[in-house]
């Protein structure tokens, strides 16, 4: 094995690793400490379930395959393929979706808690996520495109050689819709938000205690759409670009690739970050999860029987 490969390894296992452990833990606080169903905390979950998934099913198989030559194009790889696509275009739909609600909770507030909280309502949003993600990803099986081995041949994605004759097509169509315009939404929700708050701050009406809360939230939202739009085009603007590049018929190397998806796998982590771990109030949660407090107690008595050794060396000297 080849140190590129080794390097290669330990990097997607690092992946695998913290987002198995990051997607998890915020599920289990949302469901069973949070225990509310507001429509941002479900799409969290339904958000960390998706990361899961894609970072299971794309990247164990691509860690067991350590020889490149062993890759070929099979019906487990081709599903392998099929659901990582589909999970990672659920995953975009929801960042797109989610930077929406954010905008109509700080633009219409009062619209959003009368209309936007009925529970059909939230399982609709939810579930579009899926099935546009999965639309997409079922089209190569019924004729338009279709799963082929990538071009480093560590996986089989999307048909960038081009071989069947509606790829171009289908690849021009998933440029638009799953990358250029859910990152114009998410574009064009941080800029509404970011407009509405600034208007606000320059309001005299808003000086009192319960105002200035509000205006602590709506930073905080401002702050989560800005990394949201921030991550979303460092993770997937590599992949647009190999996209154009197939597109122009221009040779896209095969390192190029391999860069691409290692970068994209990313995402599994990135959102649950942005979301839940930089968010006070559920810090507030992971820190009263039993093994938190335990790992925590356990270090500080470590830390206070060094300092009392410390202490005790130093009198003897004296």
């Amino acid at each position: 094995m080849t140190c590129y490969r080794i390097i290669s390894n330990i990097f997607l296992s690092s992946v695998l690793i913290l987002s198995v452990v990051l997607n998890t833990t915020a599920s289990y606080i949302m469901l069973f400490k949070v225990k509310k169903i507001e429509l941002t905390h479900l799409f969290i979950i339904s958000l960390s379930i998706a990361n899961l998934l894609e970072s299971i099913v794309g990247l164990i198989p691509q860690i067991i395959i350590s020889d490149e030559l062993v890759l070929r194009k099979t019906p487990m790889c081709i599903v392998s393929g099929f659901a990582v696509f589909g999970f990672a275009v659920t995953s975009i739909t929801h960042m797109s979706f989610f930077s929406l609600i954010r905008t109509v909770i700080v633009k219409y507030p009062f619209f959003y808690f009368q209309r936007c909280t009925a529970f059909y309502y939230k399982v609709a949003l939810i579930l579009s996520c899926y099935i546009y993600g999965f639309s997409w990803a079922t089209f190569p099986f019924i004729g338009w495109s279709k799963y082929e081995v990538d071009l480093d041949k560590k996986r089989c994605s999307l048909d960038w050689k081009l071989s069947h004759s509606k790829s171009p097509s289908f690849l021009l169509a998933i440029l638009i819709f799953c990358n250029i315009l859910p990152g114009l939404i998410i574009v064009l929700g941080l800029y509404f938000s970011t407009k509405t708050i600034y208007r606000r701050k320059v309001c005299k009406f808003r000086q009192d205690k319960k105002n200035r809360l509000v205006d602590i939230l709506e930073i905080e939202y401002l702050k989560v759409n800005f990394l949201s739009a921030a991550i979303y085009f460092i993770i997937w603007t590599p992949y647009a670009v190999v996209c154009i590049l197939t597109l122009l018929k221009i040779t896209v190397p095969a390192h190029m690739v391999t860069v691409c998806a290692l970068f994209s796998k990313l995402s599994t982590i990135s959102h649950v970050l942005i979301n839940c771990f930089i968010n006070r109030y559920f810090q507030k949660h992971l820190l009263n999860l039993r093994l938190i407090r335990f790992l925590t107690n356990t270090s500080f008595k470590r830390r206070l029987k060094k300092n009392s050794s410390t202490n005790n060396f130093n009198l003897e000297r004296i």
